[in-house]
């Protein structure tokens, strides 16, 4: 599939920013920031997909929620978040939740991609898709 991809940011996926959710004093899972890769911002509803993978097991979308504006949304909820809307300098968060949480050496993949509503391709409503994911090497100690 043809997508655009333009890295304006040196990381996508801030590295630094991992940290782990704690539930009930337990390490449930982790959270990272995510800078949109675009020089120009998007309403949340021009997500097309958005898909976590911790070496290479895809998390199940049940268990990530992506947070902006001081509101976190689940997965199925951003094609109706039409007035939310991602600024290029905004990070937004998301939170994974996975059991033992995240500890030593993993590769985390994000897919993400949009569709940019004003570069409309052909008939029935096809936009150019943009390609806004990155892979990352973390290493999270325990405690």
């Amino acid at each position: 599939m043809f997508a655009m991809r333009m890295k304006l940011n040196d990381q996508i996926i801030k590295s630094e920013s991992f940290e782990p959710i704690y539930i009930n004093g337990k390490n449930q899972g982790f959270s990272f920031d995510v800078q949109l890769a675009y020089y120009r911002g998007h309403y949340l509803s021009d997500i097309d997909l958005i898909e976590v993978y911790v070496d290479g097991e895809k998390i199940p979308s049940e268990a990530v929620t992506f947070g902006l504006n001081g509101k976190e949304l689940p997965l199925y909820k951003l094609p109706l978040a039409v007035t939310e809307f991602w600024s290029q300098v905004d990070l937004a968060k998301i939170n994974v939740l996975r059991l033992g949480g995240l500890v030593g050496e993993h590769e985390i993949e994000l897919k993400l991609m949009l569709r940019i509503p004003y570069m409309e391709l052909g008939p029935d409503h096809q936009f150019m898709p943009l390609d806004s994911g990155e892979t990352v090497v973390v290493n999270l100690k325990g405690e």
